[in-house]
């Protein structure tokens, strides 16, 4: 998925320990080494070198709360670029919601505070080393599991579901690298999706196919508005349910109460119960 995704002037080198278990919802897991690795991409233009390192610590870094380290330690996961690397003042402010350095339209949804929140919701933690010319290394601490442990084997067996199986998901986003993110996402909670990229293109599929549910983003560019989608969408469709998504404050929403929104960056957990909220309100 990688080598699909990154520019192939990008060389992608693995440094692995086969056979380490961590506690993580691989879904996420993997949606946060894929975002991770969007960033290192757009920070090497001219190509480079991205290396993963895999290895086991037995604590958090110092600058976390030692209470939280488990008796089997943590897998640090290591993700380094050769890229442009960042000044201070940006990488202190890396993991804030919304915080972005690229152009409007570009890179303002999901982004590294979503591996911070990921990592935290499992009890492990997330450092950042960059320096400017120097290239960025991400690590992700996740608690360790031992191959025989029951819990590593049915840590999401009882994991409740608001979400059917099988639901078929319209997804618009006019983002590329979001849109990868969330259908990871939505495939996980075994969703089907149907994804586009403007409105025009989804009210066609709309009147085509059979759909369960209109996942949006407010703000997709010129043409037709996620709001005006969705109530084009409801006219149409009066018992369709609708889940908007906004990176953006409440204020600049079209009449924002109207609709469940969905802000950006959010959890896989956020998605199923903002998914599982407005099926039971179209019931």
């Amino acid at each position: 998925m990688l080598r699909r995704t990154l520019d192939q002037r990008i060389a992608i080198e693995l440094d692995l320990i086969v056979g380490l278990l961590c506690m993580a919802d691989p879904m996420q897991l993997e949606s946060a080494l894929l975002n991770i690795a969007i960033n290192a991409r757009d920070a090497m233009p001219r190509g480079g070198a991205l290396r993963f390192r895999c290895r086991t610590v037995l604590t958090l870094p110092p600058e976390f709360d030692v209470s939280e380290d488990g008796g089997e330690g943590f897998i640090a996961i290591a993700i380094t670029d050769t890229g442009e690397g960042m000044p201070d003042a940006i990488r202190e402010r890396a993991f804030e919601p919304f915080f972005t350095t690229k152009e409007s339209g570009r890179g303002t949804g999901l982004g590294l505070s979503t591996v911070y929140g990921f990592a935290r919701q499992s009890r492990g933690a997330v450092t950042l080393e960059s320096a400017q010319g120097r290239g960025t290394t991400l690590t992700l601490y996740l608690p360790r599991v031992r191959a025989n442990d029951d819990q590593a084997r049915t840590q999401d067996a009882g994991r409740p579901s608001h979400v059917p199986s099988g639901l078929r998901v319209l997804l618009v986003e006019d983002d590329p690298e979001v849109t990868a993110v969330v259908q990871r996402f939505l495939g996980s909670l075994a969703c089907e999706v149907v994804p586009c990229a403007d409105g025009g293109r989804a009210l066609h599929v709309l009147e085509q196919q059979a759909i369960d549910l209109l996942l949006t983003d407010v703000f997709l560019g010129p043409g037709v508005r996620g709001t005006e989608l969705a109530a084009e969408a409801r006219r149409r469709h009066p018992r369709l349910p609708v889940l908007l998504m906004s990176g953006y404050s409440g204020e600049l929403l079209d009449s924002p109460s109207s609709w469940e929104v969905l802000r950006k960056p959010y959890t896989l957990d956020e998605l199923e119960r903002a998914i599982g909220r407005v099926i039971s309100q179209a019931q």
